[in-house]
């Protein structure tokens, strides 16, 4: 679970706080938790990531949220890379991203909620869920082949 709150937050001391308000959540409403509509870890995974929005929200009251009501889907060849990349790499250039793009890619790419369920989330539109998923995709990629590019000139 840290590793998950970790994706959401700017700081190893946040993804910390954010951990303890999901266990607090947890533990407060277990009675809540019923064992028929499946596994705990998805329980309280689904807790975690809302106290990552909730301290999203909290941390960034003055952020800038674009909002865009017409936009064109990416197409499907717009993340490619050619170059093999790990994990931990990838979650560090999740890192400079925007705090709101961050939050939507994340929801998006690693924990699978739809463009729907994010707007929801987050209560933004759902285009401009898309818009910050594919803005997410086009800083991730330069971001990449910067990163790429520096390693071949070593």
């Amino acid at each position: 679970m840290f590793v998950t709150c970790k994706r959401y937050a700017e700081q190893p001391h946040d993804a910390l706080t954010i951990l303890n308000d999901g266990f607090l959540k947890a533990f407060t409403n277990i009675s809540k938790y019923k064992n028929e509509l499946g596994s705990f870890r998805p329980w309280l995974k689904t807790i975690i990531i809302n106290s990552a929005i909730d301290h999203t929200r909290s941390t960034n009251k003055g952020a800038h949220i674009i909002h865009i009501d017409n936009i064109l889907e990416p197409g499907n060849d717009d993340f490619q890379l050619n170059f093999t990349i790990q994990r931990e790499e990838v979650l560090q250039h999740f890192k400079l991203l925007p705090p709101v793009t961050r939050t939507v890619i994340n929801l998006f790419a690693l924990d699978g909620y739809n463009y729907t369920e994010i707007a929801e989330m987050l209560n933004i539109s759902e285009s401009t869920t898309r818009w910050h998923v594919g803005e997410a995709r086009k800083r991730l990629k330069h971001s990449m082949r910067l990163n790429k590019s520096k390693d071949c000139q070593v």
